[in-house]
């Protein structure tokens, strides 16, 4: 069986029926928190924990082998010693199990022994067919049926459903090391490839490219096993998709500590970057930008153009957005005759971009509609593809009425629009943020981000339509 979009790993993603082989003891053993996590995140496939010495485990009968279990198998999920890895997945090749994520560790990336263990596993793969993540992983996260492999505890159990697949070499980018839930990110899946004895990025790019959960794809990379593979994938994703793509280990002495990490080889850095570039990746240069670029892909369809407006109650402000536009390639918006004289008789300081509110509200009665109106008339502009709005919150700015006028925004502008606010609580920052991403707004922790994301946005869609 493949799964909708005929990809075999739908038992990563998609099982029905999924063996945990680990520690099964309560509070601390890795195999009962896949099983915890899974429960609590809804997970509504049949389950079964299998440890020699337990016997049932979170109300669930415990099997002493994946052989005793009667129902075919779709996936194992395997957190034992990593000499006994090798026997338990040719048992379960036996059992017709179809795919395996092995979080143990000490393969490849311990060397010595770990390695010939590590190339038993792809022997077995080549063989038999079974397909595996990992390992030296925590394997996988979907937000669409709360199934996940990670062995630890997360502290929440809700996710944010969205269009987002953020996939990695580490799993620190799995929802168990990140505040997803309260950070609000829009998730479709999640992936730690880890040693990539089997399935790699190639296998994840091809798979997500017809994902319809999936509206855009974040990778972050440390090696590349195949790059003519990869190359080919990208380019396939990325006629149908964004992908963004964050490289670390660009110097010398992070390339070394990333072959230490997964035991993968040195290859120069710029044989990423030009692969990547001319299959119309996004490359970032920062977490906070792998985190928060892809958000205006999710929410946002793509602009026109390049023009960008800049809205800003700090003029200071408004000058670090333009310096990070122009830098992004974006050009500042000259707006139409009939917008400047519009925004002169509300405030003649308002006639020009980027537009500073600050000193204009201060001197009126109503100074949330007048924002309002300045804001709707500009993203209004036929010369406007795109803008980038810098809003204090505070005392003097009530969130709600923030919030209440991009939910009257959001009705009538579908321009893609980005938002940073600043103010002197950052409870009270975080909160609307998380309000205003619940109306598809994406707001950002930094000035700069805000910006490089329309940057992107518009980059890609130049791509497009250069190749359509």
């Amino acid at each position: 069986m493949k799964s909708r979009n005929g990809s075999d790993l739908w038992p990563f993603f998609e099982p029905r029926t999924v063996a945990v082989l680990g520690s099964l003891k309560d509070g601390m053993g890795h195999g009962y928190w896949a099983l915890k996590n899974m429960l609590d995140f809804g997970f509504t496939g049949r389950l079964y924990p299998v440890n020699p010495s337990c016997t049932e485990v979170l109300g669930m009968r415990a099997y002493q082998t994946v052989n005793e279990i009667a129902d075919p198998v779709d996936l194992a999920v395997v957190i034992t010693p990593p000499s006994t890895v090798p026997t338990i997945i040719e048992q379960c090749t036996r059992k017709g199990v179809k795919a395996a994520v092995i979080v143990s560790e000490n393969f490849a990336d311990a060397g010595g022994e770990g390695a010939k263990l590590q190339q038993q596993l792809v022997d077995i793969t080549t063989q038999r067919g079974i397909r595996i993540v990992g390992p030296n992983t925590v394997g996988v996260f979907n937000a669409a049926n709360g199934f996940t492999t990670i062995p630890y505890p997360f502290g929440y159990d809700k996710v944010r459903r969205g269009g987002i697949a953020y996939c990695s070499q580490t799993g620190i980018v799995l929802p168990q090391c990140q505040p997803i839930g309260d950070r609000g990110y829009p998730i479709s899946k999640m992936c730690d490839v880890g040693n990539k004895c089997d399935v790699n990025e190639v296998d994840l790019l091809n798979y997500l490219a017809a994902d319809k959960e999936t509206k855009v794809a974040a990778l972050h990379i440390e090696d590349v096993k195949n790059g003519r593979d990869f190359l080919n994938a990208a380019r396939s994703f990325v006629d149908r998709k964004p992908l963004i793509i964050f490289k670390p280990a660009r110097s010398e002495a992070g390339a070394r500590a990333s072959a230490s990490h997964t035991g993968s080889l040195l290859v120069n850095d710029l044989i990423y970057d030009n692969a990547i570039r001319q299959a119309g990746v996004i490359r970032v240069n920062t977490w906070q930008e792998f985190w928060d670029i892809p958000k205006v892909f999710a929410y946002h369809s793509l602009p026109l153009g390049n023009r960008i407006a800049i809205i800003s109650h700090s003029g200071g402000a408004g000058v670090v957005a333009a310096d990070a536009a122009v830098e992004s390639g974006l050009t500042i918006s000259r707006y139409t005759d009939a917008t400047l004289e519009k925004l002169a008789r509300l405030s003649p300081r308002l006639a020009r971009n980027p537009i500073d509110l600050g000193p204009p509200l201060s001197t009126v009665d109503d100074p949330m509609s007048l924002q309002e109106e300045v804001i709707a008339t500009v993203l209004d502009d036929t010369n406007v593809d795109c803008a980038t709005i810098i809003l204090y919150v505070g005392t003097m700015a009530p969130a709600s009425y923030i919030v209440q006028m991009f939910e009257r925004l959001m009705k009538r502008v579908s321009k893609p629009l980005t938002v940073w606010f600043y103010g002197t609580k950052l409870s009270l920052i975080e909160d609307i943020s998380r309000q205003l991403e619940g109306l598809r707004v994406p707001t950002y922790t930094d000035q700069e981000t805000s910006v490089k994301a329309l940057g992107a946005l518009v980059r890609y869609s130049e791509f497009k339509r250069g190749i359509e």
